[in-house]
């Protein structure tokens, strides 16, 4: 039993050291062709993707043949060409094209 508390605690904080390797207040902030804003932190091969100021998402690299492609499981999608960026989600029923915007911190 200690050993099952242990292993699970042990997993417990290595979460939130992955949460916590994420800086606050950087990333790269969208404007999308829908009104959707987006803010994403690119970390090793995930992209941290926050919608609207709210709801966060974690999407994994996928192979692509240019450019790089991130997916989860639930629909959401951001391709990534350069500075050129389409998002599209599971709910939405055309991708949007989204370009960088300045962000003052």
């Amino acid at each position: 039993m200690k050993t099952t508390i242990f292993v699970a605690a042990g997993a417990a904080i290595l979460s939130l050291a992955a949460c916590s390797s994420v800086p606050r207040n950087t990333g790269t902030s969208y404007d999308c062709s829908g009104g959707t804003k987006l803010k994403v932190d690119y970390v090793g091969n995930t992209a941290v993707v926050r919608v609207n100021g709210m709801r966060s998402m974690l999407l994994k690299q996928t192979p692509a043949n240019s450019g790089q492609i991130y997916e989860n499981k639930n629909g959401a999608r951001l391709q990534r060409n350069g500075n050129d960026v389409t998002w599209n989600t599971a709910l939405r029923s055309a991708p949007e094209s989204c370009r960088v915007v300045y962000t003052p911190m």
